[in-house]
């Protein structure tokens, strides 16, 4: 789970000039491999570990079950952002946390 928010989460705590619909718009159409705008477990499953990031059948359900706030077994693009978001957002509090002098490093 570390080499995900490093690799993806961390960056944009450090940096804040991408914009985020698009990165997770990018990060979505990646995960959703038969392109019918919802990724279900298997999908994510598989489209991270195609991304490299593959992070233990326990975190990816965990990712998945919370994401799918209406709990029909897909997540679709709102789901997907809002989960990123929130814990994008968490990332940011705990790397300001980290970041003692506001230089972007640890």
């Amino acid at each position: 789970m570390l080499r995900w928010l490093r690799g993806f989460v961390l960056p944009t705590a450090a940096c804040q000039d991408a914009e985020p619909p698009t990165r997770y718009e990018t990060l979505f159409q990646a995960l959703d491999r038969n392109g019918d705008g919802v990724v279900d477990i298997g999908e994510l499953q598989e489209g991270l570990r195609n991304l490299g990031i593959p992070l233990g059948q326990d975190a990816e359900e965990k990712i998945f079950t919370t994401g799918d706030v209406n709990k029909d077994g897909k997540l679709d693009f709102e789901e997907f952002m809002k989960y990123l978001k929130d814990h994008e957002k968490k990332m940011k509090l705990a790397f300001k946390s980290l970041d003692k002098n506001n230089d972007g490093q640890k």
